[in-house]
């Protein structure tokens, strides 16, 4: 055999183990990106399910759940050309059964009240999730600015404000404001100057609350270090008092002496 037959055969056994060891990297990144696709989708199909069932009905509106049913529907098709299995055909089923009965039937869903803190930081976190789905929503031009569009925004602010009420006036007032933001769409509308009046109006409700709570936290920084006064002026006095048994204690010892 001569030379140029041995280089060539090595030069393409070396050809041979590139391509081979670039073919596996390939399938390794394939499935590697496989796997991260899955995860992110079935971390948003539970996003829109947390929305959809965890949230209190009072803080979405009918045309916002199609929205978030469609989407879930939507993140179930995408699951199912990844990895097809029984799990993801029922999912699938139940969304497309929800979505069909919200624009079938239109039904209405009973308020839950929020009794606990535990529960309001709850709803935080779910509407903040909320938040971010619109917000998409529109960045994606997945959906268009309307007024119900608007009123699903000022009512995902004014959740968050109710959630925060009594224990952080001051959250709830900024929430408010962006509620407010949330109609500068449509502003001018009848309907929505005299539901923006309405949160103004909470607003300074809110104001006085935190102005009331700030007065009395330093009433009672006030007090304790009132105390703390008092209780060091005490000291020298005690110190004396301490002393004077001392000697007095002393002056009986000699005495029985």
């Amino acid at each position: 055999m001569q030379t140029i037959h041995i280089v060539i055969l090595v030069f393409g056994f070396i050809c041979l183990c590139i391509f081979a060891v670039f073919m596996a990297q390939a399938r390794e990144r394939a499935r590697i990106e496989k796997i991260r696709k899955t995860n992110q989708l079935s971390e948003r199909h539970r996003r829109m399910q947390q929305l959809l069932y965890d949230l209190p009905p009072q803080y979405l509106n009918n045309e916002l759940r199609i929205m978030i049913a469609q989407r879930s529907v939507d993140t179930v098709n995408e699951l199912i050309k990844l990895q097809d299995n029984t799990k993801l055909q029922k999912y699938l089923a139940d969304d497309v059964q929800f979505l069909t009965e919200l624009k079938e039937k239109n039904p209405t869903f009973k308020p839950v009240p929020i009794q606990t803190e535990a529960k309001a930081k709850e709803v935080r976190n779910s509407l903040e999730v909320l938040h971010k789905f619109i917000e998409t929503q529109l960045k994606q031009k997945r959906v268009d600015v309307s007024t119900a569009i608007c009123q699903s925004r000022a009512d995902l602010f004014i959740g968050l404000a109710e959630a925060s009420m009594k224990t952080k006036p001051r959250v709830a007032i900024h929430n408010l404001h962006s509620a407010i933001d949330a109609y500068k769409e449509f502003s001018k509308h009848p309907q929505a100057v005299k539901v923006i009046a309405s949160y103004r109006i909470k607003i300074k409700e809110l104001e006085a609350l935190a102005v009331q709570n700030s007065q009395k936290l330093k009433d009672k920084e006030k007090q304790s270090d009132t105390t703390e006064q008092n209780l060091e002026q005490e000291k020298p006095q005690n110190k004396e008092w301490d002393k004077f048994l001392d000697d007095d204690k002393g002056f009986e010892n000699k005495k029985t002496f």
